[in-house]
């Protein structure tokens, strides 16, 4: 299956130090971003529970999103700019049975070619935006930041490292990432591990347990990754992938596609962002 979606993918984030720049503290930023990164825990300490976010001004928007989580959404503060202490949107996603605190975001609205600074000083971190969610002419200018792991740095678009986490399986190796096909492999895996979810206006689809052969199929992928085995982990991986239906498949393909084609920027896009 890697190798569909190859035109989505050059934007699904780039391959990053895995020793320096796959989890905190993120010692491959520089030392003023590091700095910025505890500021900003510190500035959300207290808000690590769905409860806690909810009674500060934090509200759910567009339920869970594969590599994102859900992202709680402070109106007000998206009104007042980026401040680099005050996210306007926390992310949460299902770890161990509990919605954790995971990341944060800056977003605004303004003209696609924005001269808002970036709140760092890092060249990974950069705006990407959403034009389907401002008037003509204007466009959500957004960046990530990830408490946790991550499978393509402290700023990705997309976490891919997060939908394993829910699944209650260990991610891969980050330094595996740096080689195209072993990256393919491991966010097409990613999604695919992403249960089945209701669309605008549909039923979410009954949930049904996974074929004995799957179960074991998940587990070998669970301990190849444990036990850092490169080829245990591409064989486990390629038999999951060849076990899924048609309709998973196409399921995962157009997932994969539209979410990272999301993560560019209106310039990337080779428009005005409308």
């Amino acid at each position: 299956m890697p190798g569909h979606a190859d035109q989505g993918h050059s934007h699904a984030g780039e391959a990053v130090s895995c020793t320096t720049l796959a989890s905190p503290p993120w010692t491959g930023l520089p030392a003023v971003d590091r700095e910025q990164f505890d500021a900003l825990r510190d500035a959300v300490a207290g808000l690590e529970t769905p409860e806690a976010a909810r009674a500060a001004g934090f509200n759910p928007a567009l339920g869970d999103i594969p590599g994102m989580g859900v992202h709680y959404v402070n109106l007000a503060r998206s009104r007042d700019g980026v401040q680099q202490n005050a996210p306007d949107h926390l992310l949460f996603v299902e770890i161990d049975g509990r919605e954790r605190l995971v990341g944060a975001a800056y977003a605004f609205v303004d003209v696609p070619e924005t001269k808002v600074p970036i709140p760092f000083e890092s060249e990974l971190a950069k705006w990407h935006d959403h034009p389907e969610f401002a008037s003509d002419g204007q466009t959500l200018h957004m960046l990530h930041t990830w408490f946790v792991p991550s499978s393509n740095g402290p700023f990705a678009g997309l976490n891919f490292w997060l939908p394993y986490l829910t699944a209650g399986i260990a991610p891969p190796s980050s330094c595996w990432m740096a080689d195209e096909a072993d990256a393919d492999r491991i966010r097409t895996v990613s999604f695919a591990l992403v249960p089945p979810r209701a669309g605008f206006g549909q039923p979410t689809p009954p949930a049904t347990e996974p074929s004995e052969e799957r179960v074991k199929i998940l587990a070998a992928l669970d301990f190849a990754a444990r036990a850092l085995d490169h080829d245990a982990w591409v064989e486990a991986a390629d038999n999951f992938l060849a076990d899924l239906s048609e309709p998973e498949r196409m399921r995962v393909a157009l997932t994969l596609r539209a979410l990272t084609q999301a993560q560019m920027s209106s310039a990337e896009r080779g428009g005005d962002g409308n």
